[in-house]
């Protein structure tokens, strides 16, 4: 779910977002009215929002601070709303920061149960006003549009879906960080020491160069041992080891010691949602990395004379942003009553020792066929020692 930071500055009016410049004040009616039609959009977004202290003009916007004392207290609101519009509306008032400008925030929803109606006159408006948001004007609402309401209650909605790990629905995880052990026994770093070492030993006085035999190479690799490279060779070899081993540190990394998460959907609707496509949105930073795929073990020869490793991986879809890594994953159904496992093959994910005691937010997003707005929500992970 993205901050409303984010889509007060980012996102332009719509059927879940408004811009104010002032305060209602005394416009109470209107302030009423606003609500009513929000709480009934037609959208699959629960919460909805007023912001006051924003102008904007052709997609221009301009902040103005807001004087708390004139917003007022939540309080007033709720009692106003559940005064003259049923069933109930929740309403929250935040405040947040934007350009060194302090905006309040009427956090509307969830808004699951409608159509919400006036009770009884309240000028302008009248008992049983149903008015509804469409794009960024209020109007009465039309048969189809309560027709279109009635469905959608009776039907899946965003708050009957639960995403978290393990099949408990875990909102948070605890994973493991690497020790300074693991790191060094990457089998990068165990050739770099090895070349090194041979480096260093031909300097000794006593070193004699051995004779090359046939039996020094390797059948499938046809690799010298170290000790029948040039000089040459080794300065060269130690440049190239990170990316001659990348493969065997992809194993080692994230097929041996790293971590492995899955998550879990289920879904408490009436329906099962079709053709979906989960996304998990996970931050790139220092000290974590996601592996983008299933690795074999590069010294098991037996894989290659096999050609196993030419079998399609179950992995899902990893790719990367500028700051973001986006792992994708498409489910046929993800049936109603029942939890379902969201990837085949787990993720892997590796923290470096710089990450521990470190937590971080992962997002998910899940779309479907038959539900035409996003499912999302917050996970977070939080790493620790083994």
């Amino acid at each position: 779910m993205l901050p409303i930071e984010y889509r007060i500055e980012n996102e332009d009016e719509s059927v879940t977002l408004d811009f104010k410049k002032e305060a209602y004040g005394k416009k109470t009616g209107e302030f009423l009215k606003d609500v009513a039609a929000f709480a009934n959009a037609l959208t699959n977004d629960l919460n909805r929002y007023i912001v006051i202290g924003v102008k904007d003009q052709n997609g221009m916007k301009e902040y103005f601070n807001v004087n708390r004392n004139d917003i007022g207290d939540v309080s007033n609101f709720q009692q106003l709303i559940d005064q003259n519009i049923e069933p109930n509306i929740p309403i929250k008032i935040k405040y947040v920061n934007i350009e060194e400008n302090e905006l309040a925030v009427f956090e509307i929803g969830p808004c699951d149960n409608p159509p919400y109606v006036f009770k009884k006159d309240y000028p302008p408006t009248k008992q049983g006003i149903i008015y509804i948001r469409n794009g960024t004007s209020t109007r009465f609402a039309k048969r189809q549009e309560l027709d279109l309401m009635y469905q959608r209650r009776d039907k899946v909605q965003s708050k009957d879906i639960s995403v978290g790990f393990i099949d408990a629905i875990e909102s948070s995880i605890e994973l493991r960080v690497l020790n300074s052990g693991e790191i060094n026994n990457a089998p990068s770093n165990i050739r770099k020491r090895a070349i090194e070492n041979e480096i260093k030993h031909r300097k000794s006085p006593y070193y004699m160069k051995p004779l090359v035999m046939a039996s020094d190479f390797s059948i499938l690799r046809n690799e010298k041992p170290l000790s029948r490279l040039d000089d040459s060779e080794l300065q060269q070899m130690l440049l190239d080891v990170k990316k001659e081993f990348i493969k065997n540190d992809n194993y080692y990394f994230y097929e041996e010691v790293g971590n492995r998460f899955n998550l879990f959907i289920h879904n408490q609707g009436a329906e099962p949602l079709v053709g979906c496509t989960i996304k998990l949105k996970v931050p790139i930073v220092n000290g974590l990395k996601i592996a983008g795929d299933v690795y074999d073990d590069p010294t098991d020869f037996s894989r290659i004379i096999t050609m196993r490793n030419f079998v399609q991986s179950q992995y899902p879809q990893v790719g990367k942003t500028e700051n973001m890594y986006i792992i994708t994953e498409k489910i046929a159904k993800l049936k109603h009553k029942l939890t379902t496992k969201v990837f085949l093959e787990d993720i892997r994910i590796v923290f470096l020792p710089e990450f521990e005691e470190k937590e971080i937010t992962i997002q998910y997003e899940i779309y479907a066929d038959n539900y035409h707005d996003v499912i999302s929500g917050d996970l977070s992970i939080k790493v620790v020692r083994n």
